[in-house]
């Protein structure tokens, strides 16, 4: 069956049982007890199901006019090998350009191997940290220009 992506808020139960499962994975990873800033209230989040059950999120919030974050991507384990990594990050793309953003960012970490392969294949380039984790040694952080589309500014 089809993976149905569905766009959501952060306040949505489905999702935030993966951005939990997301954070005990991270902090499990990476030996620490905090996982960084949760989602912003603001964010506008999508939610993969794979047969009705909720397997991959992903979280788009803004950093400054333009430039969007990429926040809490996570496939769940059983759901991985599939694509739906990649298919999440094509759909944030998408959702960000008709948005209006014209860049992408994000942070990713050295205990995450998986997601800087899948982050450098989609064409995301590596640039200096920023944010939260700007000093931390295992921080890597990426952007990518996106295509405006469908954005009418203002509306």
């Amino acid at each position: 069956m089809e993976p149905v992506i569905e766009v959501t808020t952060s306040e949505d139960p489905a999702l935030l049982g993966l951005v939990a499962a997301q954070e005990r994975e991270v902090m499990a990873r990476y030996g620490v007890d905090d996982a960084g800033p949760g989602l912003s209230a603001g964010a506008v989040c999508l939610l993969a199901r794979l047969d009705g059950h909720p397997v991959g999120c992903v979280a788009l919030g803004s950093l400054e006019e333009g430039i969007g974050e990429v926040k809490r991507m996570y496939v769940d384990p059983g759901a991985r090998g599939h694509r739906m990594g990649r298919l999440l990050l094509e759909r944030v793309e998408e959702l960000a350009a008709t948005r209006g953003h014209r860049l992408l960012r994000l942070e990713a970490g050295t205990e995450q191997p998986e997601a800087l392969q899948l982050y450098r294949s989609a064409g995301w380039r590596e640039i200096p940290c920023y944010g939260y984790f700007r000093d931390h040694p295992s921080t890597i952080c990426f952007e990518k220009p996106i295509a405006l589309r469908g954005h009418v500014p203002g509306a």
